[in-house]
């Protein structure tokens, strides 16, 4: 667990995830041709506020990517079905945006797991770059549930690490009107990385 750390490792990991986390606004911003700012960086496991999407049953895009190596952990990037179809009409063409062909749907899915590759990519980077590991991510998958469902899933997925530190923040993009949640889960194995550093 992150409180594991003394003050000075702290500091060294709190850094690190915000440098990480940069890196991926950066790469959001270079894919969505739209400003993205961070809004909050929060550790440990918090609840998510389903309030903001509106109805409980409303439509969630969970993108996966699963990390591999020797550090092992998950990254969700969370959009809402209307933040969804804002990104489709804001970034892609008229043609596709507005066509419901399966060969535009699987367009579609395909720029949402881009955007995840991404920014996912930009983190492990500069975690694989600072802690000295090698580390990948997995193909990204997509899964569509309910917000509702959200809190259950999440939770199953990091029961399958023994420790894990969490840490998630909110990319806030104005101009495109989007809130999307990135939430991290690592082995205790980064806490063990960090305290050698320090």
């Amino acid at each position: 667990m992150i409180e594991d750390l003394n003050e000075d490792e702290l500091k060294v990991a709190t850094k690190l995830i915000f440098d990480g986390l940069s890196m991926a606004k950066s790469s959001m911003e270079q894919i969505l041709q739209s400003p993205i700012s961070i809004e909050k960086i929060e550790y440990g496991a918090s609840d998510m506020d389903v309030a903001k999407f509106g109805r409980r049953d409303a439509k969630m895009y969970v993108i996966k990517t699963e990390l591999m190596g020797e550090l092992k952990g998950t990254s969700h990037l969370i959009f809402s079905e209307t933040e969804v179809s804002k990104l489709y009409q804001s970034c892609l063409p008229p043609s596709v945006a507005n066509d419901d062909s399966n060969e535009s749907k699987i367009m579609k899915l395909e720029f949402l797991t881009e955007i995840d590759n991404m920014v996912s990519a930009a983190v492990i980077t500069e975690f694989s770059n600072f802690l000295g590991v090698e580390i990948y991510g997995k193909v990204p998958s997509l899964k569509v549930i309910k917000a509702n469902e959200i809190e259950n899933y999440l939770e199953e997925e990091s029961s399958e690490l023994e420790q894990v530190i969490h840490f998630k923040t909110v990319f806030e993009g104005k101009e495109l009107d989007i809130s999307s949640e990135f939430i991290w889960v690592f082995h205790n194995k980064f806490v063990d990385k960090i305290k050698g550093l320090v």
